[in-house]
């Protein structure tokens, strides 16, 4: 099973929107294969392009169409680390008023899904999540290559979705919000935007020759959009997934 996502957010380094503007040509790639996806979208880029994301929601209503399920990503990008509770509290209070503002609660429920910006996220702010009402979060990186540095890596946790403890949301446990971590390949190499665009494809197929993991998460950044050589490998990734028998969600 792979878990596809997108984070929907201001253009990395560049105080631009031209990734959320060319999201479409990630989109149109999975429309053609058939592959759902998440869009953890940012409250700040809702507010800015609400009609983009009302008919993304809309067209997942025809069954034979693949589905693009709204979620949250924050409003703001502020590291939730550098948060106090009430911040952190304000934050999903203005996605949701929002959202409310924009898709109709009644047709659309709130919505289901939370990820935390660069995945900075801890057990209080999985309370917060679940008192919320939000019925699963993926901000949990479980596992990170040795030989280099992310911030949102925070130790090693479950590889596949689980349940958090309220004691540590790194640890199984007896929390509703559904942990799907973002659980990258063996030695812990991601399959996510930044090492697709570094890495040559071979050595993904290289990856999964060695094995083939029965959960993994692909995450991608709008701001992906706009390298059209990462969109190439990409497809070939999508395509590779697909004859191994993977299941999109």
């Amino acid at each position: 099973t792979c878990f596809v996502s997108i984070d929907v957010e201001k253009d990395l380094e560049k105080d631009s929107f031209n990734g959320v503007e060319n999201l479409d040509k990630i989109l149109s790639i999975f429309k053609k294969h058939g592959v759902s996806t998440t869009l953890f979208v940012l409250g700040e880029v809702l507010s800015r392009y609400p009609d983009k994301f009302k008919k993304l929601a809309s067209s997942s209503k025809n069954p034979t169409s693949p589905k693009f399920e709204i979620a949250s990503h924050s409003f703001s990008h502020k590291f939730w680390s550098e948060l106090s509770k009430d911040e952190r509290g304000k934050e999903l209070e203005w996605f949701l008023n929002l959202y409310k503002e924009i898709f109709d609660f009644s047709d659309s429920g709130m919505p289901l899904g939370f990820r935390a910006p660069s995945h900075l996220m801890d057990t209080r702010g999985i309370e917060l999540l679940q008192d919320a009402g939000f019925k699963y979060d993926s901000s949990v990186v479980p596992h990170y290559p040795f030989f280099t540095k992310y911030r949102g890596y925070q130790g090693q946790a479950p590889k596949k979705p689980y349940y958090p403890s309220q004691a540590d949301c790194r640890r199984k446990g007896v929390m509703i919000v559904l942990e799907i971590p973002c659980a990258g390949h063996i030695f812990g190499i991601p399959l996510a935007g930044t090492w697709i665009r570094k890495l040559p494809f071979f050595v993904y197929q290289g990856l999964f020759a060695l094995k083939k993991p029965e959960f993994l998460s692909l995450v991608l950044h709008s701001w992906d959009s706009l390298d059209d050589k990462t969109l190439l490998k990409l497809e070939k990734i999508l395509v590779l997934l697909k004859k191994m028998g993977n299941k999109f969600l």
